[in-house]
């Protein structure tokens, strides 16, 4: 099952692929949630790194103060940077944050994860914390589409994730059995609360993991 290749989609592709969330969805949702209760009604400086239309900033409570880098921004505010942080260090500004988010990034990211575990671990506060998302590609419904260029099982993801961060908590954004965002028969409201894994159940059910991280 592992695939990591140098094949990487440009602007054009991300343009369009990024009107898809600009409507928050349920992992977008629930990472808000985790990052509320990170920050504890403290004064935070957050980095989203492939924000695409910045929809997390809605979500965030009034003392995350946000900013956003994607290969592609629609439009232009303060808060935002446009950078092929594929080829480029993931920086802000030169800026540090105590925060720092990556949903749907890594799947993406060929060759070059190590390395950018190791930039995002740069721009952390000394107790920053590094939320990211992985789809589990052990799934028993698995879909790997061609997009992907960095396919690999959550426990060698975490692997990666060990040789820079600690790895405080991985466990799944959510359960379906058809590899999909939970909808109404798949109990939305307890899957958004619920931040553990579940025995034999988890691996083969689980669409996507939440991996936070603090500094070494």
């Amino acid at each position: 099952m592992p695939t990591v290749t140098e094949a990487y989609n440009t602007r054009d592709f991300w343009i369009q692929e990024n009107i898809k969330y600009a409507t928050p969805n349920f992992r977008l949702r629930k990472c808000a949630r985790i990052v509320n209760q990170l920050a504890q009604g403290k004064r935070f400086d957050l980095l989203d790194v492939g924000c695409g239309p910045a929809a997390l900033r809605r979500l965030l409570d009034s003392n995350v103060n946000y900013h956003g880098i994607d290969m592609a921004i629609h439009g232009t505010a303060p808060f935002l940077k446009e950078t092929n942080f594929v080829q480029d260090v993931i920086a802000y500004k030169g800026q540090k944050f105590d925060i720092v988010v990556a949903l749907g990034v890594f799947e993406y990211m060929g060759p070059h994860q190590v390395q950018k575990f190791v930039e995002i671990a740069r721009i952390l506060r000394k107790n920053g914390k590094f939320v990211m998302s992985y789809i589990n590609f052990r799934h028993v419904l698995r879909r790997i589409v061609p997009i992907y260029n960095n396919v690999q099982p959550v426990t060698e993801l975490v692997r990666g994730l060990e040789q820079v961060f600690r790895v405080d908590r991985c466990f799944p954004v959510y359960h379906h059995w058809r590899h999909k965002e939970p909808g109404r028969n798949a109990l939305p409201g307890i899957q958004m609360r619920m931040n553990c894994n579940i025995p034999l159940l988890s691996t083969r059910f689980a669409g996507e993991y939440f991996c936070i991280c603090s500094p070494r």
